[in-house]
């Protein structure tokens, strides 16, 4: 899944503004709206995608749902690992595959 701007600018914006603690999940939605200029329900898509893409994990407690913000940063570096290693591992079975089989 790829990482769009309005992702990107929304984690960061988020991430600034309130850490990586639990964080409310009607107050995400209430920092999207007032901040960005989105309606409710693309704050909530927003949370949805962010949620897929690994930004933050949902839980519920006890009074309501939270949301537990990650480090852009570790996620984003996470993301890069990830790739480096697919290309890594393509690039040595075409290699293989170049290889003389007369040999």
């Amino acid at each position: 899944m790829r990482v769009r701007r309005r992702e990107l600018a929304s984690i960061i914006l988020l991430y600034k503004l309130h850490g990586t603690g639990k964080v409310n999940l009607g107050l995400v939605v209430d920092t999207l709206r007032n901040e960005m200029g989105v309606t409710r329900r693309t704050a909530v898509n927003i949370v949805k995608r962010l949620r897929k893409l690994g930004f933050l994990l949902i839980s519920r407690d006890s009074e309501g749902l939270y949301v537990e913000l990650r480090n852009p940063c570790s996620v984003l570096e996470e993301y890069a690992m990830n790739y480096v290693r697919y290309r890594r591992e393509k690039a040595l079975k075409s290699m293989k595959g170049l290889e003389d089989p007369s040999t």
